[in-house]
């Protein structure tokens, strides 16, 4: 059997970092190259490259230098407020280059997984199944849907759509996580919506559901999401308690008071039956103290 070589977009993201540190837990003999826009402050146990999914011409390259067996795409724009002040970017990034990739991962007989969000959505209604039909509030929501549709005639492609992730990052980086989680120690104020709900996963757990997912036949598309249903201002209290911290100072705040240029969902929450009913072992948890370690 021929080596795993395994090729990571992202890779110094919040989530990229968890997806490195699995691979090399679950996958030790796999050759594993990142690429990402930033360099690691530190050196991940895998090889690194610098390169900006925009130049399309550079990572079809990469892709035909490398000739990965398995691509995990989960660089993005991420930032709702910058894809919307930024909006021909996000889609470049987002959608045409999703597009390039997946072209260019079939040329060279790659599966690939794609992760996708719960931003998909309007809010109105959920819990969301893969079978609802996508109507994102944002420009951000919008270039992934677009992402996700450029994969549709790619037979070995799997679409994953994440919820909200949460954890310490592997890779040193300021995320809101770790911005919470300071104020919580420090007893600063920390204002928190109660009525915008999401159905939070730990990164480590998305991680692993991934590389799952990634060895599995599947394709088409699939939600990997946590087990329970809170909203911002629940979710940073769960935090608060595990970590002993008996009276956080959270103010309660609504999403419509945000003056905001593109609306916020209410409910992005993820209906995850298909993810227990086929791959039990790969559903997340729920909050728990592990959380708290890189």
């Amino acid at each position: 059997m021929s080596r795993q070589r395994w090729l990571i977009t992202g890779g110094m993201g919040q989530l990229g970092g968890y997806l490195l540190r699995e691979l090399s837990r679950t996958a030790p003999n796999a050759e594993v190259l990142a690429i990402s826009r930033t360099m690691p402050v530190t050196s991940p146990p895998c090889s690194c490259r610098r390169l900006d999914l925009s130049d399309f011409d550079v990572l079809r390259g990469c892709l035909a230098e490398f000739r990965p067996t398995y691509v995990i795409h989960a660089a993005a724009m991420s930032a709702v407020g910058e894809c919307h002040n930024h909006p021909a970017d996000a889609e470049r990034i987002n959608a045409a280059a999703t597009r390039v990739l997946g072209e260019a991962a079939a040329e060279c007989g790659a599966r690939l997984l794609y992760t996708s969000t719960d931003m998909v959505f309007a809010g109105d209604r959920a819990p969301y199944r893969e079978t609802d039909e996508p109507a994102p509030l944002s420009c951000y929501g919008r270039t992934k849907v677009a992402g996700e549709r450029a994969l549709t005639d790619l037979p070995r492609a799997l679409t994953v759509r994440l919820p909200l992730l949460y954890g310490v990052p592997v890779v040193p980086r300021e995320t809101t996580f770790v911005r919470q989680i300071a104020a919580l120690r420090a007893g600063d104020p920390l204002r928190l919506f109660t009525d915008e709900y999401r159905t939070p996963a730990w990164c480590g757990d998305a991680a692993r559901a991934l590389v799952g997912l990634a060895v599995s036949d599947l394709s088409g598309l699939i939600h990997v999401a946590g087990p329970e249903r809170l909203s911002r201002y629940e979710m940073v209290d769960r935090f608060a308690r595990l970590l002993g911290i008996a009276a956080p100072k959270l103010e309660p705040a609504s999403r419509l008071s945000i003056d905001a240029p593109e609306p916020r969902p209410a409910d992005l929450s993820l209906d995850c039956g298909m993810l227990a009913r086929e791959f039990p072992g790969l559903v997340p948890g729920p909050i728990r103290g592990e959380v708290f370690v890189s």
